[in-house]
């Protein structure tokens, strides 16, 4: 094992990790991609450069841009991203069986959900595209350290400035997208084009960020508002936007389950409204401010009220209503027959 491997394999463990040893990760993972043969590696088809600020500002903002040095530690990432969002498996339903059939990943990112169906499915197609190219290249070095190659996946580059997707009418029997419409200039009009993709009677699961959130009311509205005074004169609303993918983020909005399920259905999908998934994040805001924040008289009414008709399942999760109040705002789509 070389330097480069041994500090990476020490700390690319979850979560984020010092620059100067991301950049020993990274530049492993370059190595051992020159080291492949090509032929076993998707190739990025599409745009080579950013065309917009949402494009630009993906390419150099990623989630989690540690680059993963083995198969097992890419598979263990998953299970960890589960525990870290409680009932986001539950929820979204991933990953399923989808034997013999085409997925398609829209946002794939980095390739985690792209990895949970090469490796947790039967799908004989793996479709990610995202307007990241350095997503798009660390979803490829992570295809490839599971084996998975251009027979089985495909990424393609695309640009939020234009929503056409590259793909014949009913292509794909089951469409994914974790965490990126809200980050979209026009989702009604990418919501189309799955729904144009998506063959008759197909699936899909999608997250948005969800509006009746302890995130929203609690964390956003008395922790960062009110508590630690950031970003004063600002709405709960408009702070939400720098709460989630960093304060530069030029399109991070949220939801109401009704708001979203009437988007969907003007795309021409049934959908259904599931909850939304929770955070640790979530969890954390819950045991240490809830208390303080119903009290404090300078919370506006809208968040009180939200928090006081909070109540709990059996797990100690908090809900509203009879659905669950977390972030990950999940919903079922179905196209019709």
């Amino acid at each position: 094992m070389n330097r480069a491997q041994l500090i990476a394999s020490k700390v690319l463990r979850f979560g984020i990790v010092p620059r100067a040893k991301k950049a020993a990760g990274r530049r492993y993972m370059e190595a051992r991609v020159r080291r492949t043969p090509p032929e076993s590696l998707p190739e990025i088809q599409g745009l080579a450069e950013d065309v917009n600020l949402v494009d630009a500002y993906w390419t150099g903002h990623l989630v989690n841009d540690a680059p993963f040095l083995t198969a097992r530690q890419s598979a263990r990432y998953l299970e960890w991203r589960f525990r870290e969002y409680p009932l986001f498996r539950e929820l979204s339903g991933l990953y399923g069986s989808h034997d013999g059939e085409a997925v398609l990943d829209y946002g794939c990112g980095p390739g985690n959900d792209l990895t949970g169906f090469a490796i947790h499915t039967g799908a004989r197609r793996i479709v990610g595209v995202d307007v990241s190219t350095s997503a798009l290249n660390l979803a490829r070095h992570r295809l490839g350290l599971h084996g998975v190659g251009p027979d089985r996946a495909e990424l393609v580059r695309l640009t939020d400035g234009a929503t056409e997707l590259p793909f014949e009418d009913g292509s794909f029997d089951f469409v994914s997208s974790q965490g990126v419409l809200h980050h979209t200039s026009d989702p009604v009009a990418i919501l189309r084009e799955l729904h144009r993709v998506l063959r008759p009677g197909g699936t899909g699961s999608i997250m948005v960020y969800n509006r009746d959130s302890v995130w929203f009311h609690l964390y956003v509205a008395w922790e960062l508002l009110l508590r630690d005074g950031r970003w004063p004169g600002q709405t709960a609303a408009e702070a939400f936007r720098r709460s989630t993918d960093g304060e530069d983020c030029p399109i991070a909005d949220c939801y109401r389950g009704e708001e979203f399920v009437a988007l969907l259905e003007r795309a021409g999908f049934e959908g259904r409204y599931l909850g939304g998934y929770l955070s640790q994040w979530e969890l954390r805001a819950m045991q240490e401010s809830w208390g303080f924040a119903i009290a404090d008289e300078r919370l506006p009414a809208e968040h009180r009220d939200f928090l006081r008709a909070l109540r709990y399942d059996y797990q100690h999760r908090p809900m509203i209503g009879d659905l669950h109040a977390g972030i990950g705002g999940t919903y079922r789509i179905r196209k019709a027959d």
